[in-house]
């Protein structure tokens, strides 16, 4: 499917939606299952590890049962040890004094570089939390378009529960579908290097309402990909998608706001991460610590960031 074909689709999609609330109440009841007590304490690892910028603080958190959640400090993870060799050089951590569970390095030894193998492991109360992967080479938005109709489209939000009434109640709305069109360079693997990375595009719009999640079900201001899945156009790597503006009739004019679009690039455990998080049949996004719960990847970001207006086609590069 080239641009203009996705973006048809994607058009298509805006003409007319239909937003089922009782999506939302069937998601939300498959979690009932989550307040089941939780007897045993795990260690949870939070890090991120960032091509060309310093390295980051890590988070040990540990779990706790759903009927005593506990505070932020109550959660941390105090008194562990934190260790992490990059590309062969050991990098010891401390725990900070003033933010309990979080650990910093205890020298700096200069930006993340890309393309280099890093182990991270990390001890509390007899647990051993571990991870490993290879940072990935940079990523950087060429070009960012944004496409925004010269009118809003109606949207009819029904509760599809009742379906035992002929009496249905349904809501009218309006809203302006933006399409938004991302290119980058695509990625050259190294001599010896098989591993294909998978990206992340994000659209991520400042303005003063913000559609529904159940709205953004229907569009797609998001994105993960295995990064050749990305459509290819002279050496560039496309993806469009569409995010939401909602207006108060069909004569509102079209809201002008900042949008700020993200790329992310990173590894197999990246992506379950990222396609995970939102997904309410589980408990705890997928986890690629050995030992523990949590995530620790290396990533690599871009963004841009612009104001919309109204006037069909606007494009930004760096």
């Amino acid at each position: 499917m080239d641009g203009k074909d996705e973006r048809h689709v994607l058009r298509k999609t805006g003409e007319r939606l239909l937003v089922v609330v009782g999506l939302v109440l069937v998601l939300m009841l498959g979690r009932c299952d989550l307040t089941g007590p939780v007897d045993r304490q795990s260690l949870v690892v939070e890090a991120f590890l960032k091509t060309d910028r310093p390295l980051p603080t890590i988070t040990l958190r540990q779990t706790r049962s759903l009927n005593d959640p506990g505070d932020r400090r109550a959660n941390a993870a105090q008194g562990g040890t934190v260790e992490l060799v990059l590309d062969g050089q050991l990098v010891s951590y401390e725990e900070s004094d003033q933010r309990p569970g979080r650990y910093v390095p205890v020298s700096e030894v200069g930006d993340v570089p890309d393309r280099v193998p890093w182990r991270l492991s990390a001890r509390w109360q007899g647990e051993k939390a571990q991870a490993r992967g290879t940072t990935p080479p940079p990523i950087e938005l060429s070009e960012v378009c944004v496409e925004v109709p010269p009118e809003p489209v109606q949207t009819i939000r029904v509760d599809s529960l009742r379906r035992d009434s002929l009496d249905i109640p349904a809501e009218q709305g309006y809203l302006y579908p933006v399409d938004v069109s991302l290119h980058w360079p695509a990625d050259q693997l190294v001599a010896g290097e098989d591993t294909m990375h998978w990206v992340r595009p994000q659209l991520n719009p400042d303005t003063t309402e913000s559609a529904s999640r159940v709205v953004n079900f229907f569009l797609q201001p998001v994105d993960v990909r295995r990064e050749d899945q990305f459509r290819r156009q002279e050496g560039q790597r496309a993806w469009t998608g569409v995010y939401a503006v909602p207006v108060e009739d069909s004569t509102s004019a079209f809201p002008r706001h900042d949008l700020t679009v993200t790329l992310t690039r990173g590894d197999t455990s990246f992506a379950a991460f990222a396609r995970s998080r939102g997904d309410p049949e589980r408990r705890e996004p997928i986890s690629n610590v050995d030992g523990g719960l949590g995530i620790a990847t290396a990533v690599t970001i871009d963004s841009l960031r612009n104001a919309v207006t109204a006037g069909g086609e606007q494009c930004w590069s760096r």
